[in-house]
């Protein structure tokens, strides 16, 4: 039997090597930021509450925050992933909690056409987060992954989902197969969600490969 698979997959910490949103806070908000994070983990603060409060101490200007995203890294062995799920015409989508101010820029440096769903950062005198994709009920995250998983998954496909952290957890619970590293591993062990522990996309594909083969 052919497995189709179809993936969904976090950008910041999973595609990208660090967490862009987090490294812009660290980089260019005033002291306070620390403690609205630990808020928005312990789950008091939804992301929009959290962003909301974080981009209030954000001093950059539009043209260096910009310059910031350019030089935006990402795993090794991503566009050898890309490539794979392309001959293998497996559907790949980028959900994150993030921003696509940067996610759009990394895909054209790397001249990457993947459909993309994450909030989106604004400017007019300060910096404000425009939610694109809440839960009308739940409104925990900016970008309800779950949700979209649900819309955009076809009949008959395995749910595939990638991911290394807090807003990754919903989703993970909600999938067929998960990949996990970092934060997420741990969300995973807490909740009894079976998953893969990885390293790099290489290390996906080489499962994924003996996957499809048993």
């Amino acid at each position: 039997m052919v497995k189709e698979l179809m993936f969904f997959i976090d950008f910041d910490g999973t595609i990208s090597r660090e967490d862009i949103c987090s490294t812009m806070v660290k980089t260019f908000a005033r002291e306070g930021w620390e403690e609205i994070n630990r808020l928005w983990e312990e789950g008091t603060l939804s992301t929009a509450e959290c962003a909301g409060r974080t981009l209030e101490l954000m001093e950059v200007e539009p043209e260096e925050l910009e310059a910031f995203f350019k030089k935006v890294d990402i795993d090794d062995h991503f566009l050898t992933f890309v490539k794979w799920t392309e001959q293998k015409e497996y559907p790949l989508y980028i959900l994150s909690d993030g921003y696509d101010n940067y996610i759009k820029e990394v895909l054209l440096q790397h001249e990457l056409n993947l459909p993309y769903y994450a909030n989106h950062l604004e400017y007019a005198q300060g910096w404000r987060i425009k939610c694109l994709h809440l839960d009308k009920d739940c409104r925990k995250c900016g970008v309800c992954k779950t949700g979209l998983v649900e819309d955009l998954l076809k009949p008959g496909y395995i749910s595939v989902y990638i991911g290394d952290g807090y807003s990754d957890i919903c989703p993970a619970e909600y999938c067929s197969m998960v990949f996990a590293k970092d934060q997420l591993v741990g969300l995973c062990q807490e909740k009894e969600i079976p998953f893969y522990q990885y390293d790099n996309f290489a290390d996906v594909q080489t499962m994924l490969e003996k996957f499809i083969n048993e």
